[in-house]
């Protein structure tokens, strides 16, 4: 029960804790929460520190226990150890859902504890845990950032209408889906679409409809045919271009590639580099089947909207049943675990992405 309630606490940094992990911490006495903590934002206190910070100056309860979602750290980052502080507080009891695999931590938080005396127990909602901080494990573990596909698919099973009819962008999903769509953006540390995309929708890819920080946004476009004047040029967040030709019209981030290069593999060796620890991938059709074809996926979300368009571009099939769906306005979203996921266990109703 604690533990759950130091998760729930964990999961209010996210879209705010990357690169690092979301943590949560809580203090027990009994039957009873002393104060409580998460980590609210790179940069700043952790989970432990805060907690400690809202108990106050005074003497810690010998039988007190504090809960942590993660190994408390043991190394100098932007911040002190974590472990340190809880030792010099008088902290004697830790239980700890699952160890940090960061190569600066792994074990030594622990052990640290363990050798000042104090009793520490480690696997409690571990793997609740792990699915809370599946991006930050999936960089930390394999190398690479986690890997979420979205699309909106017509009820005929469309991506799109197709030829278009000068009516602009057409909409598939319900505005109560276009908010959430929105929170999941402001969730991942960065965004990619192609450059049909941006030719042919001129999406902004910012986060509007909700309070939060608009993800990196990267753009393949390898032949440079996306307009310099387009929406995820406008300086309104971050973008990185990835191409096989230098822009001198573009004022962004370029990545250069080879022609012959794999530009997937480019794409996600350059965000790992730059401690990008999830990407959500927003089409196009032909960017979304070069994922789903490798297999190289750890979630989808696909959005079952309500207009028939009797034609257009087909929308991708999955391998998977879904194993979870909702139902969002008028739009039913399921949402798939990949082949890639290293997170296949029992997921909570309450860690899912509502």
């Amino acid at each position: 029960m604690w533990m759950g309630r130091a998760l729930q606490l964990a999961r209010l940094g996210a879209g705010h804790t990357a690169p690092n992990p979301m943590v949560g911490s809580v203090l027990v006495q009994g039957d009873r929460i002393l104060a409580e903590g998460w980590h609210r934002a790179h940069g700043g206190p952790h989970a432990e520190v805060e907690c400690l910070r809202a108990f106050g100056d005074g003497p810690v309860p010998g039988d007190a226990t504090m809960y942590v979602t993660l190994e408390p750290c043991a190394h100098h980052g932007l911040t002190p150890p974590c472990a340190d502080l809880l030792i010099a507080r008088g902290v004697k009891r830790v239980v700890v859902a699952h160890m940090d695999p960061f190569p600066e931590v792994a074990g030594r938080g622990v052990q640290r504890l363990r050798d000042a005396g104090v009793d520490v127990i480690v696997g409690v909602e571990e793997a609740e845990a792990r699915w809370t901080n599946r991006r930050f494990l999936m960089s930390v573990e394999k190398g690479r950032p986690y890997i979420i596909l979205k699309w909106a698919r017509s009820a005929d099973g469309f991506l799109d209408r197709h030829p278009r009819d000068g009516r602009g962008v057409q909409r598939i999903s319900s505005p109560t889906t276009d908010v959430r769509v929105h929170q999941w953006r402001s969730e991942e540390h960065a965004i990619v679409v192609g450059s049909r995309t941006v030719v042919n929708d001129d999406p902004a890819l910012t986060v509007r409809h909700v309070a939060g920080r608009s993800p990196l946004r990267v753009v393949l476009d390898r032949k440079a045919v996306t307009p310099a004047g387009s929406k995820v040029f406008n300086g309104e967040a971050p973008t990185l271009l990835v191409t096989t030709t230098q822009r001198s019209d573009l004022q962004v981030d370029q990545c250069l590639i080879g022609p012959d290069e794999d530009p997937i593999a480019r794409i996600l060796a350059e965000l790992h580099r730059r401690r990008v620890r999830s990407v959500l991938i927003e089409g196009g059709a032909t960017l979304l089947r070069h994922f789903i074809e490798r297999g190289l996926w750890d979630e989808a979300r696909v959005i079952h909207g309500a207009p028939v368009f009797g034609q257009g571009t087909p929308a991708p099939l999955l391998p998977h049943m879904p194993v979870r769906s909702i139902t969002s306005g008028d739009d039913r979203i399921h949402f798939h675990i990949g082949p890639a996921s290293a997170f296949r266990t029992t997921i909570p109703p309450s860690a899912w992405p509502w």
